[in-house]
C-alpha cells in the first residue's frame, strides 16, 4: 500500500485526524514567523535576525515578578496583529488595560479580552476556539494565578481549602494539551507566562517552572528573562536591561542568549546583543568606545549609537553569516544546570506531578 493510499484510508476511516505525507503536511510546516523589535532575540529563537516566533507553536516565558514577561507578550502580539492574527488575552490577574497595551503599540480595539483565575474556564475559553477559522496568538498571563473552583467553593462555603492532590496541575495539562491543538490546527501562536521556583543559580536560571512538570513538555519554546538596571553616568536609572536565554527550543539550538535594552524615552534598542556577532563576524571593528563599519568606513563614538553604523546591507550579510557558520551564544553553565534539573525530576520513584 502506497502512502497515498494509506493517508486516503486512514482519513476515510477516522473523522477528524489529521493525516498526509511529511513534506507536504500544512501542521508539519513552519512558513511563517513574527519577528520581535530586537534582531538578536529573533536569532536565539528562530536562528535567523528576521524571524522570531513560528507560527503553530506555544512558547512559555519564565522568570521573577517585573521581567518583562507581560511586556514581551504584549509586543509579540502588536506584532502578530500587524500580519493578521488576532489576539486574544486571557488575563488570570487582572492586570491587563487599555493604558498597556497601548504602550506597546497594540490595539486594544481589536482584541478579545477575557478575565479569569479559574483553569477550567480558562480550558473552555481555549477549546471555544478550536475550528473557528482564525488565525490566532494567544496570550495568558499568567499559569501561576489559576487556581480551581473547587478552592473558591471551599472559600464561600467557610471551610479551610483542602490540598488539591495535583487537581490543579493535572487541569493544567489538559489545558495545555487543547491550548497545543489550537496552534497547530489553526495556525495560531501563544504565549504563557509563568514562574520558576527553587533554587537559582548565578544567572537566574529556572530549577523549577510553577504548574507542573507538563509546562516544561508542552512548550516548544522556554524562554527565561531576567532584569537588571541600566544607570547612566551619574548613576541615575534610564533603563532596563533583560537577559533572554533559551530553556527550550525545538526550532534553534536551546540555551542561546542575548540582552535586550529598553530606554525609558527611546524605548528598545532592536540593536543591543547584535554587536558581538558583527564584531565576531568582521564587519565591525572596536577601539575602546568607537566602532566602525569596516566596509563604508563609517564610525560611532559608544555602543548605543550603533545603529548609525549598521545598515540594510550589514543585517542581510549577518543573517547569512549566523546561517553559514552556525553562529551561536550558548550559556554552558544554564545547560549544565538544566541537565542537573531534568536528573532530578526524572529520578525514580520521584513524583513529577501531572
Amino acid at each position: 500500500m502506497s502512502l497515498e493510499e494509506l493517508k486516503k484510508k486512514i482519513q476515510k476511516n477516522i473523522k477528524g485526524v489529521h493525516a498526509d505525507v511529511l513534506s507536504k503536511s500544512n501542521i508539519a510546516q513552519i512558513n511563517n514567523w513574527i519577528p520581535t523589535p530586537h534582531f538578536d532575540l529573533n536569532r536565539i529563537l528562530s536562528g535567523s535576525i528576521f524571524k522570531g516566533l513560528p507560527e503553530k507553536s506555544l512558547t512559555c516565558l519564565v522568570g521573577p515578578e517585573a521581567s518583562f514577561k507581560s511586556s514581551f507578550m504584549c509586543l509579540a502580539m502588536a506584532n502578530a496583529q500587524k500580519h493578521g492574527y488576532t489576539p486574544v488575552i486571557i488575563d488570570t490577574e487582572g492586570a491587563w488595560t487599555g493604558d498597556f497595551v497601548n504602550n506597546w503599540k497594540l490595539d486594544p480595539d481589536n482584541i478579545l479580552y477575557v478575565y479569569t483565575p479559574f483553569v477550567d474556564e480558562a480550558t473552555q475559553v481555549i477549546g471555544s476556539l478550536l475550528d473557528s477559522g482564525e488565525k490566532f496568538i494567544i496570550g495568558l498571563d499568567s499559569i501561576g494565578n489559576l487556581e480551581t473552583e473547587k478552592l473558591e467553593t471551599e472559600l464561600k462555603a467557610g471551610d479551610v481549602p483542602k490540598a488539591d492532590q495535583g487537581m490543579l496541575q493535572k487541569r493544567i495539562k489538559r489545558m495545555l494539551k487543547i491550548l497545543l491543538a489550537v496552534c497547530k490546527k489553526q495556525n495560531s501562536i501563544a504565549l504563557i507566562a509563568g514562574h520558576y521556583y527553587g533554587s537559582p543559580s548565578q544567572y537566574g536560571s529556572a530549577q523549577e517552572i510553577g504548574g507542573g512538570y507538563h509546562m516544561r513538555l508542552a512548550p516548544h519554546i522556554i524562554l527565561s528573562l531576567k532584569k537588571s538596571k541600566i544607570l547612566d553616568g551619574s548613576k541615575n536609572i534610564i533603563g532596563n536591561r533583560i537577559k533572554a536565554i533559551t530553556l527550550k527550543n525545538r526550532f534553534y539550538p536551546a540555551f542561546q542568549e542575548t540582552l535586550i535594552d529598553i530606554n525609558y524615552r527611546e524605548g528598545i534598542d532592536k540593536y543591543s546583543g547584535l554587536i558581538d556577532v558583527a564584531m565576531d563576524a568582521g564587519f565591525i571593528e572596536r577601539k575602546g568606545a568607537w566602532y566602525k563599519n569596516i566596509v563604508t568606513g563609517d564610525k560611532c563614538q559608544g555602543a548605543s549609537k550603533i545603529n548609525e553604523i549598521i545598515n540594510d546591507d550589514m543585517l542581510k550579510e549577518l543573517d547569512k553569516y549566523i546561517e553559514k557558520t552556525g553562529y551561536s551564544t550558548i550559556n554552558d553553565n544554564i545547560e549544565e544546570v538544566m541537565e542537573e534539573v531534568d536528573k532530578e525530576i526524572n529520578k525514580p520513584n520521584k513524583k513529577k506531578g501531572e
